[in-house]
């Protein structure tokens, strides 16, 4: 595994490569991120991750402290994995990059947004840079963070970018519970609980597929288990619009808490 901090050493190389895929982290990898890299070894000749946990993107200070990081840890999984290229940068050499102007996309039915503001103008900024500095054909989003990946794929598509956004299945725990870095925040019983929220929702549009949704079901089982919350939504997943019934279309999304950790998921 060859392991890069310059931007323009590793833009250079990769220019002369063929069938690269990216997979862009923040570090503290899971079987989530582990689920992204084979997906790209399994598509690509060569597969790239990077690791740069980006400070614009965190509209929380006391949120952006407590990330989990362990970069350690992250370069023995890499290696494991058989990743072929890594990018750990520091800030000055990402956002020093100079890129040509680009379009953003409207920021529109993202819930994310409403919550947490100024997150996906992070998330647009540091994607412009490292697209630039890391040519990739490839691109390896995974769907936990589904309104991330569309406002992502959006941001190629205008900009005729020529890297496929390839979307990857959430992996989930054995009780359901989408893997985050930040479920290293919680404990077994904090887990088993989170999990509960999955399973509620999962059943509940199991059994009402095809029909209205009804918002009030799932935030009175919210309200009754004391679990806070930020949204649940049902939605289109094409565009994120509001879809007044559950089909085989629409996406429940949900942002809740659990001890004060925020979670996000969508069924």
């Amino acid at each position: 595994m060859k392991i890069f901090k310059k931007s323009n050493q590793i833009n250079k190389f990769l220019l002369s490569q063929k069938s690269v895929g990216f997979v862009p982290t923040m570090g503290a990898l899971h079987k989530g991120h582990i689920s992204l890299i084979k997906k790209s070894k399994s598509l690509c000749k060569k597969t790239v991750v990077s690791i740069f946990l980006n400070p614009k993107q965190f509209n929380n200070k006391k949120d952006l402290k407590k990330y989990p990081s362990n970069l350690k840890k992250d370069l023995r999984i890499c290696k494991k994995n058989k990743v072929d290229y890594l990018y750990v940068p520091n800030f000055k050499e990402v956002y020093s990059w100079k890129t040509k102007k680009k379009i953003y996309p409207k920021i529109k039915n993202i819930m994310e947004n409403i919550h947490r503001k100024g997150h996906f103008k992070g998330v647009l900024n540091v994607i412009e840079k490292l697209l630039d500095i890391v040519p990739s054909h490839k691109l390896f989003l995974g769907k936990k963070d589904y309104q991330q990946l569309r406002i992502i794929a959006d941001y190629i598509r205008i900009n005729k970018i020529p890297t496929k956004v390839i979307e990857c299945d959430t992996v989930r725990e054995k009780n359901g519970l989408a893997l985050s870095s930040r479920n290293a925040r919680l404990n077994v019983r904090e887990i088993n609980f989170a999990s509960k929220v999955y399973q509620f929702i999962k059943k509940y549009k199991n059994n009402y597929l095809g029909k209205k949704f009804n918002k009030k079901v799932i935030l009175n089982f919210l309200n009754n288990n004391h679990i806070k919350y930020d949204y649940v939504e049902n939605c289109n997943f094409n565009n994120l619009s509001r879809s007044k019934s559950i089909n085989k279309h629409s996406k429940i999304f949900i942002a809740f808490y659990i001890s004060k950790i925020r979670l996000i998921d969508n069924i």
